[in-house]
């Protein structure tokens, strides 16, 4: 299969991130679309938070990669436990949570990020990324992710199926100077090894 079609956006990150305000970065349609953002944990920047849908009951996986860096420059893969993420419900249950004392979420975590994947129900989620246990206050995370979903569970080498995907790079958070030329294009540079699809 060719490409899938880029639906790129653009977003403002927020220093003050909650559910609430969580940013729209697309839907997840059984095999037919994927979703992908680029964005960082500024210094300052506590939290992200994003929304998307998942259209019907499906298979789900998730790629995430993470580097650390200052003033723009993310230059080293992070070290574990420095960026957080949790999958939330639309109530604000966590479904899903990357900290390993988190018991069953951390199994649900586990799992979205492996050959078993997570069954998720149709319905709407939040994508939480925080600073983690081991996160330096002084230092940038920049980080990228990627939602893909099926039928069947995402296994490792599995072809790729979406047509479109939904590509968000976040400006970021006020304050802050923003190229969004060069800016995106120095996100997107630093992922060419990092992020999976």
């Amino acid at each position: 299969m060719t490409s899938p079609v880029l639906l790129n956006r653009y977003t403002q990150d927020l220093s003050s991130d909650s559910r609430g305000l969580a940013r729209y970065i697309g839907n997840l349609e059984e095999g037919r679309s994927k979703v992908s953002v680029n964005s960082s944990l500024s210094i300052g920047d506590k939290a992200d938070f994003f929304r998307f849908r998942v259209t019907s009951d499906q298979s789900v996986r998730l790629s995430a990669g993470e580097l650390v860096g200052e003033q723009g420059l993310g230059v080293d893969v992070a070290k574990k436990d420095t960026v957080r993420y949790q999958l939330l419900s639309a109530s604000g249950q966590v479904v899903a949570d990357s900290d390993s004392g988190a018991g069953e979420a951390y199994e649900n975590w586990v799992a979205l990020n492996s050959d078993e994947n997570l069954e998720l129900t149709r319905g709407t989620y939040a994508l939480k990324v925080a600073r983690g246990t081991e996160s330096v206050n002084s230092k940038e995370y920049v980080y990228s992710f990627t939602f893909r979903s099926g039928v069947d569970a995402i296994v490792d080498g599995a072809a790729e199926t979406a047509s479109r995907e939904f590509l968000t790079t976040e400006r970021p958070a006020a304050g802050l100077t923003y190229d969004q030329t060069g800016s995106t294009a120095a996100v997107l540079g630093l992922f060419t090894d990092v992020r999976v699809f």
